[in-house]
């Protein structure tokens, strides 16, 4: 199997779960080089933005974040070797910065004297105002309902998104959403988010247009592995 024919495979199917564990059925299932090889030509094609390439992306990336078991990620992490951009998505340094509750800059603290269970249940509401407020909540869970309610918009995700202090498992829970994974304002947030792990930073980079990824390189407050994968994938788009 080859680049074309996995992404033509994978864009025929429905976005979101189907697709991934497609993705990671093939990816588990295919030599470690040859995984990380077809990865590495999606990733280079991106840049087109366009299906089948971005959606067999899309389902690829949110195999590697979620769905392969320990083994076939270090199978595919030894086997990255030159292929940095592949490389980059298996990435064990830490953020640039470290998730610390005194650090938040606003509370809201109304809603944080409230139980989780409270909060958890509150994330389902039908009440606009209610739902911004709770997009600024730590609990990964909360915020997980707050992006399945089908009345939260982009708005709220960016908020949660771009929060600093900001939880990586909040940070994950965007990532992986179904209905806002493959939003690029989103994946942009993700980014340039100092609290992001760089391996799921790096996973976001790989569907950003190139002024983005030009910000992203020059973002000093963001680890320097996320900068600096960030200018492999636009020197390898010739940008």
């Amino acid at each position: 199997m080859d680049a074309s024919e996995l992404a033509r495979t994978l864009a025929s199917l429905e976005a979101g779960e189907l697709r991934a564990h497609k993705a990671a059925a093939v990816l588990s299932a295919l030599p470690p080089r040859e995984a990380v090889a077809i990865l590495g030509e999606l990733i280079r094609r991106a840049d087109r933005r366009s299906d089948p390439e971005a959606a067999a992306l899309e389902g690829l990336l949110r195999a590697v974040r979620d769905l392969l078991d320990e083994p076939t990620v270090d199978a595919l992490h030894a086997a990255a070797g030159e292929h940095l951009e592949v490389q980059a998505l298996f990435a064990r340094t830490q953020p640039a910065r470290n998730f610390d509750h005194d650090r938040e800059e606003w509370i809201d603290r109304e809603m944080r004297a409230r139980t989780l269970g409270e909060r958890r249940s509150l994330a389902r509401t039908r009440d606009r105002d209610l739902l911004s407020r709770l997009a600024t909540d730590q609990d990964p869970t909360v915020v997980k309902h707050v992006l399945q309610n089908p009345l939260c918009t982009e708005r709220e995700v960016l908020t949660a998104a771009s929060r600093r202090p900001q939880r990586q498992e909040v940070l994950e829970e965007i990532f992986l959403s179904r209905r806002w994974s493959s939003n690029r304002r989103v994946r942009r947030a993700l980014a340039l988010n100092p609290y992001s792990p760089p391996a799921l930073a790096s996973a976001a980079l790989a569907l950003l247009t190139a002024p983005d990824l030009r910000e992203v390189a020059a973002d000093l407050t963001i680890s320097s592995d996320v900068r600096v994968h960030a200018r492999r994938l636009l020197a390898a788009r010739g940008d």
